[in-house]
């Protein structure tokens, strides 16, 4: 791969050194093990049931199966860890839940280590019980020295001992399988591999709904591209681009909105949410809102890059998607390639690069022409 840039962290050359690797996981097990124990001894006197769950808009979605798996055995309400733009996802799918909400601002590095603000606040629910659904740093700092009776879920190696029962987070299909692991150390999971999505929620009155966007560039086609399938489109449908406010530049917005095509700039998760429900087809990388409209059961079309799509992709026939593959694919096994698993900056994104509009378009047709009126339909009353 001569296109890709090392993005390794100090984490990744600590590992290739195995002497050093063990000294560092050695002391970290002891240190961690020892506050563990001392919290214990000073554990709140509540039965609260704390969910740590700080992740982006698609993996909040696949936590979902395990938190119903965790309402079905519990007999308090439990209080769900997580971002603010996750709280309106989880309203969609969950009843009488408790939210404590986080806010970036409330970590340093990029979500990694959580400040005295995010640990307060978790602090003054008083948790009993807690339930990891993360695994990594962030979660690691918000959890450390916190006088939970117990604390259980996923978790990297590193660390293990922060916990009182872990799982190591598997490397094997699919990612709701991640977070049902997490609770399966506490509660006897009775759906092993998560339920089947098998919403429905067709409007074909409906305008095709384009995201043209993603969390890293490497898993994005290009917006040119999707400009042009939306021109395509435009002469038999309805289509509207959705982006976050901001995003798309002014002489870039005069040129879409030229070629008749209508563009919603979404100011929140909840306003996301309206527009993919009033939509009859959604079309997007593999991203949040793309899993969003799955789980709501809109008809979507998903373009892979990095990813390997038997981790997310849906089985559902009105949920189709299309991914370029290359040799520097993710393979059988991999969650992602080098670069989408963000190891590495693809400077070629050859797989997105490769994927022509054309190839896109026809994949679309078939979902289209059976789930989206066309604009003459309209005119004639149909």
């Amino acid at each position: 791969m001569k296109f890709a840039v090392s993005r390794l962290t100090i984490g990744d050359f600590i590992s290739m050194n195995k002497i050093l690797a063990f000294l560092i996981d050695a002391g970290l097990n002891i240190f961690f093990r020892s506050i563990r124990f001392f919290c214990r001894l000073l554990a709140y006197k509540s039965n609260r049931l704390v969910i740590i769950s700080l992740h982006r808009l698609g993996d909040t979605i696949f936590t979902i199966p395990a938190i119903r798996e965790l309402q079905s055995h519990s007999e308090v309400k439990l209080i769900i860890v997580s971002f603010s733009e996750s709280v309106p996802i989880y309203k969609l799918a969950l009843s009488d839940i408790e939210f404590c909400e986080l806010k970036h601002d409330d970590f340093h590095f990029n979500d990694k280590i959580a400040k005295w603000s995010a640990k307060k606040r978790l602090k003054t629910l008083q948790p009993g019980i807690i339930i990891n659904l993360i695994g990594g740093m962030s979660s690691a700092s918000l959890l450390f020295n916190l006088r939970a009776k117990r604390i259980v879920g996923i978790s990297k190696k590193e660390y293990r001992s922060i916990h009182d029962n872990f799982v190591h987070i598997r490397e094997e299909p699919k990612l709701i399988d991640i977070y049902l692991d997490a609770v399966s150390t506490i509660v006897d999971v009775q759906n092993q591999h998560g339920e089947e999505n098998l919403n429905t929620a067709f409007n074909p009155k409906g305008k095709i709904l384009i995201h043209p966007f993603a969390a890293w560039r490497e898993k994005e086609w290009s917006l040119k591209k999707f400009y042009e399938l939306a021109v395509r489109l435009t002469k038999d449908y309805a289509v509207q681009l959705v982006s976050p406010v901001n995003t798309i530049s002014q002489d870039i917005k005069d040129e879409i909105l030229k070629a008749g095509i209508e563009i919603a700039e979404s100011k929140s998760v909840d306003e996301l949410i309206r527009l993919i429900k009033e939509c009859s087809l959604f079309i997007g990388n593999d991203s949040g809102p793309v899993n969003i409209a799955n789980f709501i059961g809109k008809p979507t079309f998903t373009i892979y890059g990095g990813t390997n799509p038997d981790y997310t992709a849906s089985s559902q026939k009105h949920q189709l998607f299309i991914q370029k593959k290359l040799l520097c694919s993710a393979g059988t096994d991999e969650k992602f390639c080098l670069a989408g698993g963000a190891e590495f900056y693809c400077s070629g994104k050859q797989c997105m690069n490769s994927l022509s509009e054309d190839e896109v378009y026809k994949s679309i047709v078939p979902l289209a022409e059976k789930y989206c009126k066309k604009v003459y339909a309209f005119a004639e009353g149909d």
